[in-house]
């Protein structure tokens, strides 16, 4: 029951296995309308004094203003802080995923701050199977170029 009520789900990361946890919600609710018609109606009393039509563009304005803060904490919060996988960027362009996880470990491996840190569980793929997959035209293996 209280399962409903979680802003945050836990997870691991797709890519690196790292324990992680992500906003729940990727669009707005019932609630964040209920807000924003709230405050369509202060804003509106505060202006004009009385009821005004022009409070229907200001409960619209509210309501795209709380889909783009929602939608934004969502899209920020699916990327990996550890190894940088982006699994949305990955099911567009695996291949620009790639480039920007292994720009995240290049900064990973030169900053200081990450030398005592937990080292990441990166996926091992097998001499063997590597070639096999790099025959087939598929591109750089991030796991083999590190």
């Amino acid at each position: 029951m209280f399962s409903l009520f979680r802003k945050r789900h836990n997870c691991y990361c797709a890519f690196c296995k790292s324990p992680r946890r992500i906003y729940r919600k990727k669009n707005i609710s019932f609630l964040n309308i209920i807000g924003s018609a709230l405050a369509a109606v202060v804003f509106m009393f505060v202006l004009w004094q009385q009821y005004d039509p022009r409070a229907i563009i200001v409960f619209v304005v509210c309501l795209a203003i709380s889909e783009v803060f929602v939608k934004i904490r969502w899209r920020l919060s699916v990327v990996c802080r550890q190894c940088g996988f982006d699994p949305v960027l990955y099911l567009k362009d695996p291949e620009a995923a790639a480039l920007k996880v292994k720009d995240q470990l290049v900064v990973r491996q030169q900053d200081p701050k990450y030398l005592l840190s937990r080292p990441l569980n990166l996926p091992a793929i097998p001499a063997e199977k590597a070639k096999a997959l790099q025959s087939k035209g598929k591109g750089r293996l991030v796991s083999r170029s590190i």
